[in-house]
């Protein structure tokens, strides 16, 4: 048989004997369990952490500024957000007022971040340099705006509040260009994730054959380069079976939400450059790029290990790896040209997150034909210096040194 018909079988025999076997149901919800926990605890600590993060001010004033100035807190913030400006709370003042501030700071039930006294004339803020910046510029505002109202009030020369006219279009290019970003990095990450998942599998794929001699086998039956397309075209199916999975359950979990939500709030709208039939098309296929890349090539680094741990040993390496690659990617994202951009585009393994990028926010559909290309060719290239490696390295090796790993187990010997 050729190449590929061998990899074809090889592939076959790898696939069944996953798909069936009594694990991979786990396999596929373990992810599914870890993203709805993850949402679970992001909820249920959500408001704990935002009342966390929000400063406290303390306010050692008279009633009517405190009142002013919850006032004036409370119109900017209807039109903004709570964790615009900090909390205000009035605390009943004491003799010595300095005293008191620095008593307030001190208190651990309290949990000030900065004291507030005097009058809106002569305000004084007591509380460390670094909250200074931030407390600050919002105390600053908040009594100025309080003193302006007041002024005003005084003078009966305050404007009546004047209704916003809207008119509503399709899109602008500002939110246009906004969503189009959020896209391109979502895709990015998406495809990111789905590989960190399941591409990093690869690299213990052929410490058991080799362990219990079956690669010899195989070796001596099919070309080297059919047994590393083989097992990678292999897992290449399982991870579509387990992301139709995924997204079916997905789609299911979204269309219930939405039914629920859509009368509540808008929901965006993302629209791609390419549009959404040649987007998701194009997401497959990148998808399935950046697979084939990178399982090439864990495939090929695992292939040199010969025991679990030093697949353990490589796997932090291998992982920190694919963050600078996903941080290259997100360079590409809004930008128009420079060295960082073309890198993330030409270099392979950062290629197929790149042009998912552009695919959002360029219309253009000529260069993903040459991408795609560029892509498939470094497939081939590290499937071949995979299979002769492990060609020079491993099946020649003698047998006490089974890959590159084993200089170390000879060091020891002889020492």
């Amino acid at each position: 048989m050729n190449v590929i018909d061998s990899a074809w079988v090889i592939a076959r025999r790898d696939f069944l004997a996953l798909v069936f076997s009594r694990f991979f149901i786990i396999f596929l919800l373990a992810p599914l369990l870890l993203f709805g926990f993850s949402i679970f605890f992001s909820m249920a600590t959500r408001a704990q952490d935002r009342a966390a993060a929000q400063p406290v001010v303390a306010m050692i004033v008279d009633g009517p500024t405190a009142d002013a100035l919850a006032q004036t807190r409370q119109r900017l913030t209807a039109n903004t957000s709570e964790q615009t400006f900090p909390t205000l709370r009035v605390v009943a003042p004491a003799e010595n007022l300095a005293a008191q501030a620095q008593n307030l700071l001190a208190d651990e039930k309290g949990n000030y971040s900065a004291v507030l006294s005097g009058t809106l004339e002569r305000p004084v803020l007591t509380g460390p340099r670094g909250s200074s910046d931030f407390v600050g510029r919002r105390m600053q505002l908040l009594v100025d705006e309080s003193r302006r109202t007041a002024a005003l009030d005084q003078a009966r020369a305050a404007p009546a509040a004047q209704p916003l006219e809207r008119v509503v279009t399709e899109q602008a290019v500002g939110s246009l260009h906004s969503s189009r970003r959020a896209l391109a990095q979502g895709a990015q990450v998406l495809i990111f994730m789905i590989t960190l998942m399941l591409a990093t599998l690869l690299l213990s794929t052929l410490v058991e054959e080799k362990s219990n001699k079956i690669i010899e086998v195989l070796a001596a039956s099919v070309p080297l380069d059919a047994i590393f397309l083989g097992k990678l075209m292999a897992m290449l199916g399982i991870s579509l079976v387990g992301l139709a999975l995924w997204v079916g359950m997905l789609g299911i979990g979204l269309t219930l939400f939405f039914q629920l939500v859509s009368g509540l709030v808008a929901l965006p709208q993302i629209d791609p450059a390419v549009g959404w039939p040649v987007f998701v098309l194009l997401l497959l296929l990148y998808y399935t790029a950046n697979y084939m890349l990178l399982g090439a090539l864990f495939l090929g680094i695992g292939a040199q290990a010969s025991n679990i741990r030093e697949i353990q040993t490589i796997s932090m390496p291998v992982t920190m790896l694919q963050l600078m690659v996903l941080l290259l990617a997100f360079m590409t994202v809004g930008s128009a040209g420079g060295l960082l951009y073309w890198t993330g585009l030409v270099f392979p393994f950062s290629s197929p997150m790149s042009m998912i990028a552009m695919a959002a926010q360029s219309p253009s559909l000529w260069p993903h034909l040459p991408a795609l290309a560029w892509q498939a060719l470094w497939v081939f290239i590290i499937i071949r210096l995979s299979s002769r490696m492990f060609q020079k390295t491993v099946l020649k090796s003698s047998a006490g040194g089974g890959s590159i790993f084993s200089f170390r187990r000879k060091a020891a010997a002889k020492g």
